[in-house]
């Protein structure tokens, strides 16, 4: 649902923008909206839904509600442009250059996805020739389940204070390792109130997740195994490693799906890159950075 709402966001505020040319007069269509004598079409909805990329116009084509939105800010788009060419606004120099701008850069935009993006395909002998050179990024990560007691000290304590808090972290481990259990003795004492109503249960994470102390213990354990105290910024913490996972790379047959959007996705970019490179050669472009104005100048 958020991702639709975000498409929706994104196409909303990218019609402010609309040039004025997407809103075609085709009476031969069935119309959606009338601003006085003039008409907003299907035709019309249609051309700025093809304004989006593949992916998108897919989505705003299965959403009704995107739709429905898409035709309102039509009509508020040509109700306020009316307004704006009723005080000259179309006329103004500045505005008429800022709209050229535009149009390059809306011609421009859509001439590399019909031309460049559209084109770009990927085969299934492509697709594993992608998987073969990047299995890192299908690689899933070593991972532990873990359970934690926190026994918290405040940025401001002194020393004094610290003491004490460890030797209470100490007194707990004695606890636990003549054999009291560890997830009823987390839900009593802990003070991670993230943890502490499960047992002190952090679920799986992997490398990278837990701040380095925490995670450096955690994963130099076995699964059973429980820790000494560990020192990390928020306190006094002991460590038990429930489970482990070793890292693995996912077969090609249960994820080529993501693995040929992932190799469509990058060969689509350079594509791109590779086309505008090349027409910026033959154009030969000179671009002078030095003498663009400094705040201030």
């Amino acid at each position: 649902m958020s991702r639709h709402r975000n498409l929706a966001i994104s196409i909303l505020l990218s019609l402010l923008v609309v040039p004025p040319w997407a809103f075609a007069q085709d009476r031969n269509k069935e119309v959606l909206a009338k601003i006085g004598n003039k008409t907003i079409t299907v035709t019309d909805l249609e051309r700025v839904i093809g304004m989006h990329d593949p992916a998108q116009r897919r989505m705003i084509e299965g959403n009704p509600q995107i739709k429905e939105a898409l035709l309102w800010q039509l009509v508020r788009s040509r109700v306020v442009a009316d307004a704006a060419r009723k005080k000259g606004y179309d006329k103004k120099p500045e505005i008429k250059a800022q709209q050229e701008i535009m149009a390059q850069n809306f011609l421009a935009s859509v001439y590399l996805q019909k031309e460049v993006v559209d084109k770009v395909t990927v085969s299934e002998e492509k697709a594993k020739a992608y998987y073969q050179d990047h299995q890192d990024d299908f690689r899933t990560p070593e991972m532990v389940r873990a359970r934690h007691i926190l026994i918290r000290t405040e940025a401001a304590a002194d020393e004094k204070e610290k003491k004490q808090l460890k030797e209470k972290a100490e007194g707990i481990l004695k606890k636990l390792k003549e054999g009291q259990d560890f997830a009823k003795t987390a839900s009593e004492v802990s003070e991670d109130p993230g943890s502490k109503d499960k047992g002190g249960d952090l679920d799986f994470f992997a490398r990278g997740t837990m701040i380095p102390a925490f995670e450096e213990a955690a994963f130099s354990l076995k699964p059973g195994e429980m820790s000494g105290i560990v020192e990390t910024e928020f306190g006094y913490h002991i460590i038990k490693v429930e489970e482990k996972k070793e890292a693995f790379l996912e077969p090609y047959e249960k994820i080529k799906d993501r693995v040929k959007e992932k190799a469509l996705q990058d060969l689509k970019k350079s594509a791109v890159t590779e086309f505008v490179e090349k027409a910026l050669k033959e154009a030969k472009v000179e671009v002078y950075t030095d003498r663009i104005p400094k705040h201030g100048q």
